[in-house]
């Protein structure tokens, strides 16, 4: 009964963690910069890292929805409006490529993952990015063993994803179609967010208003 929640959860988590952010640039700077260990360290680190935003994330929206029904109705929307705000902003991205996002940054290697953590931990898009998917994707009333199931499933995609990077990018050959990989997907993603988002605001407004 859950699979719709499922479905949604890893085609939302794909499109964004293919679009490039600030995770996306650190590792491809890392990797770019240094070798393929460093931006795997880096995965690693924002891998971690997402672990702190997945449980505040479940605990904030569970409080929430058996506290206030409508503040929680407000995050909902808030939720909505952020993945409006990420697809539009897809929609109108020049596509960059990868070169033009990085830069040669040696560090040591023990910092990598620290560097990692603290990126996606103190990214503000991260945090509101998971407020969303929790109460716009996830059923309050699902499972708490299942949520933080979810919570596997969205940090394997990211670390796989970011992983693959970092192996492109140090292969020869296949460096050149990273950014053919990327850019189209980010209009893809765009149009994915602008249409999920508009459809949830509607179906609230008319819940509410109508």
């Amino acid at each position: 009964m859950f699979s719709h929640e499922f479905y949604a959860l890893v085609i939302i988590t794909l499109v964004t963690v293919i679009t490039p952010g600030p995770d996306f640039v650190v590792v491809v700077k890392n990797t770019v910069g240094v070798s393929r260990r460093a931006g795997f360290l880096t995965a690693f680190g924002i891998a971690t890292a997402i672990w702190v935003h997945i449980f505040y994330s479940i605990v904030a929206v569970q409080f929430v929805a058996t506290q206030s029904e409508f503040i929680f109705e407000v995050i909902r929307l808030l939720g909505a409006t952020y993945l409006f705000w990420l697809g539009w902003k897809s929609l109108t991205s020049t596509g960059q490529s990868l070169e033009e996002k990085t830069e040669m940054d040696k560090i040591k290697r023990s910092a990598f993952w620290k560097q990692g953590f603290i990126n996606n931990l103190l990214n503000p898009k991260a945090t509101l990015f998971f407020i969303s998917i929790f109460s716009q994707v996830v059923s309050p009333n699902t499972p708490i063993v299942l949520q933080v199931g979810y919570g596997v499933v969205i940090t394997i995609i990211c670390f796989s994803w970011l992983c693959f990077i970092s192996i492109m990018l140090t292969t020869g050959s296949m460096k050149p179609y990273v950014n053919k990989i990327v850019q189209p997907v980010e209009k893809i993603a765009g149009v994915i967010f602008v249409s999920y988002a508009s459809m949830e605001i509607y179906n609230s407004y008319q819940l509410h208003f109508l």
